[in-house]
């Protein structure tokens, strides 16, 4: 791995600058591997002479993979001219290469990975240092080089001669270089990623509901993976094959994650090219691992062209579907992509030696500190993206916020159209159960003690969801206790004015509202009259009364219903309910219907309408039951109830 802030150091320097001898010239070059050559008798005049500072490919010799030996001869006035002893080796390189160090034949240092089976880490510059045993007869210098994989360059491209308080200054310049260049930018990086995974974890406790929050974090989370471990692999914690597999792993991940992120973010129905593309992404890092570098390149570089137009695809898409949101990070997108696009095909290229290793680079320095140019794209995308984000987070608050005021108001007028109490009188005994399916629905009802202790039930469904079908039949409710009439029929007649007027006066623009009301007037004698605006016929002990189907409320002007008379029996028992106990419907899609509602029918209120919801709630479900019975029979009936 090319250290680009590092080379700009080595440039070929005077041979002698501040008691600092650059020793870039009149190396030997041999590419194998003997322990011989280590030997200060060797004959290596056979070998090439090669330069530090420039690539080997510029010297006639073809790049290599494994071992290869420098040899080089300090002549006593070279030493001299170095400095006072103890001197000091300062030895470095631009690439991952391993280095062992022989002086007069002995080892003297070698660098982390240089063992009996090597391995390649990000080499930083080290010391060698030691003092010439025989400063007239000069010093051979031999170092042992390893390299992993194609080098054009070699494991050594620089060395210095010097004091140890010069080598010591000069090494404190390449770490500072290396901090500067590297070390901040990628811990700033992950630091400011780390605090937006927080934010997203945060918004998720705050907003559990959407998950969009929680990918959001993971998609951080990602990129602090990605800044461990180039961190890990800069300071040599990791063999840089192991940085460089964990590596590919955490960028496809990010890839996943970010798709995810971006479906849960925009709603989008786009699932199967998604899922495609995530399984791709997490398959494609076992590529490399089985050497198949050529075809990696090449799907790596695909795949990340198709995640770029997919994601700007979904984005795209959902701005224009009403999105805004969407629309805002079309641009930051597109700029990290083509940022992450550009670096791959760059690096390929300089891996290939088709373009220089120094146009590879994209270091930007601030000061003493490099940044790459995915650091500038990344925070751009990053700082849309929080802003975005917040912007949903507040929008979905105040959302939350209006349908907790609707609620509020939903449960006040939930009292009006579902009494908590229903009146008894010495001849009828009242019985009701209501399960809304969520929040607040269309259903109601009424029971209207007369004074003539008559009973006057209304039972209705109002079309539609929520708080506008709850103000509906609100408006129902405050109609029928305003009504003067108590006749069933010309009850429903003025009920159909109320909700043609509430459909009218609620310009929402979609379908106007209707209602389905059963309305009957049952005397102490027991005689009934009953009319019907298109609800289901009421149960009389398990059957099911036949009753004219007229049009329901708010479907026809000045509609005249049809009114039936029926005489109860004393003991009889009359079941009201609502269309969400025959429509329950269980997971296979089958209905309760009205065999199972029939057979139940003769069951008080409470136990059809657990059956119902037990079998599979799709509707809120009212029932309502009354018991008619003589006014000597009351008593003994209401205590076999309780």
């Amino acid at each position: 791995m090319v250290l680009p802030g590092l080379a700009q150091t080595a440039a070929p320097a005077p041979s002698n600058v501040q008691s600092t001898v650059v020793l870039s010239a009149g190396w030997r070059f041999h590419i194998g591997d003997d322990p011989a050559w280590a030997n200060p008798g060797f004959d290596d005049s056979s070998w090439p002479t090669i330069r530090l500072d420039k690539p080997l490919t510029e010297q006639g010799i073809d790049s290599y993979s494994g071992y290869a030996w420098y040899r080089l001869h300090l002549s006593p006035q070279l030493l001299a001219q170095a400095g006072q002893p103890p001197l000091n080796l300062l030895l470095a390189n631009d690439a991952s290469g391993e280095l062992a160090v022989y002086l007069d034949g002995k080892e003297r240092g070698h660098t982390r990975g240089m063992t009996a089976s090597p391995a390649a880490y990000w080499t930083h510059p080290f010391l060698v240092e030691f003092s010439p045993t025989a400063p007239n007869g000069g010093l051979d210098v031999a170092i042992r080089g390893w390299v992993d994989g194609d080098s054009s360059s070699g494991a050594l491209s620089r060395a210095y001669l010097g004091s140890h308080n010069a080598m010591q200054d000069r090494l404190d310049l390449f770490n500072s270089r290396i901090w500067g260049s590297y070390v901040l930018s990628m811990s700033l990086s992950g630091l400011l990623y780390f605090l937006v995974a927080v934010l997203g974890a945060v918004l998720f406790l705050a907003q559990g509901r959407h998950s969009e929050y929680l990918w959001m974090a993971l998609l951080c989370v990602s990129l602090v993976a990605r800044s461990v471990v180039e961190l890990c692999g800069l300071q040599a914690a990791l063999p840089t094959r192991m940085a460089t597999t964990l590596d590919i792993w955490a960028s496809f991940l990010f890839m996943a994650v970010t798709l995810e992120f971006i479906l849960r973010f925009t709603g989008s129905k786009s699932r199967l090219p998604v899922r495609t593309l995530q399984a791709a992404a997490l398959l494609i890092p076992i590529v490399p691992m089985l050497h198949f570098d050529v075809a990696y390149y090449a799907i790596s570089l695909t795949a990340q062209l198709i995640f770029c137009v997919l994601v700007l695809a979904i984005l795209y898409r959902s701005w224009r579907r009403g999105l805004p949101e969407a629309g805002v990070m079309l641009l930051p997108f597109f700029v990290a992509a083509t940022g992450n696009s550009i670096n791959a095909v760059l690096s390929y290229a300089a891996s290939k030696g088709w373009i220089p290793a120094s146009m590879a680079t994209d270091r930007i320095y601030i000061g003493f500190v490099g940044f790459g140019l995915g650091f500038f794209t990344y925070q751009f995308f990053l700082v849309s993206l929080v802003a975005v984000i917040f912007y949903r987070f507040i929008r979905i608050s105040e959302q939350e916020q209006r349908s907790s005021a609707e609620l509020e108001a939903a449960r006040s007028v939930q009292a009006m159209l579902i009494p908590t109490e229903l009146p008894s009188t010495r001849s009828f005994s009242l019985d009701s159960a209501y399960l809304p399916i969520n929040g607040v629905g269309g259903d109601f009802f009424q029971a209207l003690p007369l004074k003539d202790d008559s009973m006057l039930i209304v039972v209705g469904d109002v079309s539609g969801k929520g708080l506008q079908a709850a103000m509906n039949a609100s408006s129902l409710v405050g109609a029928l206790r305003n009504e003067l009439s108590h006749d069933p029929a010309t009850v429903l007649k003025h009920l159909n004015q109320v909700m043609l007027g509430a459909s009218l006066g609620s310009g929402s623009g979609g379908p106007a509202s209707f209602a389905t009301c059963l309305c009957a007037r049952i005397y102490p004698s027991g005689q009934m009259t009953i009319a019907n605006a298109g609800h289901l016929s009421p149960y009389r002990d398990g059957r099911e009364l036949e009753l004219a189907p007229d049009l329901p409320l708010g479907i026809v002007p000045n509609i005249q219903y049809e009114q039936a008379t029926f005489q109860l029996k004393p003991g009889d028992r009359l079941i009201f309910l609502s269309d969400g106990v025959v429509e329950a419907a269980n997971a296979k899609g089958e209905l309760f219907g009205f065999e199972r509602t029939q057979q139940v029918s003769h069951e008080p209120a409470r136990f059809i309408a657990q059956t119902a919801q037990k079998f599979g709630q799709t509707d809120d479900i009212t029932v309502v039951s009354l018991y008619f019975v003589p006014t000597q029979a009351a008593a003994p009936l209401l205590q076999s109830l309780q």
